[in-house]
């Protein structure tokens, strides 16, 4: 059986549509204990990972406790800085991002949701806030395939390590962990 869509939505809402490792939008609702160990469809078995975390972690019995110390810190982490907050933006996000990876939609929409964003931040620059919001939109800026094996702008969610330039290699350099 899988998660109702009650906990599911109940699980994106905590943890603010993004991955309890690494942060990232675009997530689905895994089991911590998977169903195949009796892992219960119940909300203290699920966990928000993006894709790339669940590849790497999900299927880990090694891993299962830090999964959960890590959604537990996430979940307190958005309570405070989500508190009360309308959470619309990020559930539309999360939603065409499931839609495209499930191959039922194109990108169209979620480029115009993004667009929007972008530019109410840009729109939002004073000169108290220039450094901070200039650097948040340089840093969030996403990696660009430039070459068979040549990269720019990764970043390496297992070691939280930003690379303005990989060439011949799609590996962290300082983890070893695969980016791509």
């Amino acid at each position: 059986m899988a998660f109702s869509e009650k906990i599911k939505n109940e699980v994106k809402k905590k943890a603010a549509f993004r991955c309890c490792r690494c942060q990232n939008i675009g997530i689905d609702i895994h089991h911590i204990i998977p169903e195949k160990d009796g892992g219960l469809d119940a909300i203290d078995n699920a966990a928000p990972l993006c894709q790339n975390c669940h590849d790497q972690f999900g299927d880990n019995p090694l891993k299962r406790k830090e999964i959960k110390q890590m959604r537990d810190w996430w979940y307190e982490v958005c309570e405070k800085k989500y508190a009360g907050e309308d959470l619309t933006v990020l559930n539309a996000i999360n939603s065409k991002l499931e839609n495209i990876e499930h191959g039922q939609e194109g990108i169209g929409e979620l480029k115009e949701i993004l667009k929007s964003i972008s530019g109410q931040m840009i729109d939002s620059i004073s000169a108290t806030t220039a450094s901070s919001t200039a650097s948040a939109i340089v840093n969030s800026a996403a990696a660009v395939q430039l070459g068979p094996q040549v990269y720019s702008n990764l970043y390496c969610s297992n070691c939280n390590t930003r690379i303005g330039l990989l060439v011949g290699t799609d590996v962290c350099p300082n983890c070893k962990t695969r980016i791509n």
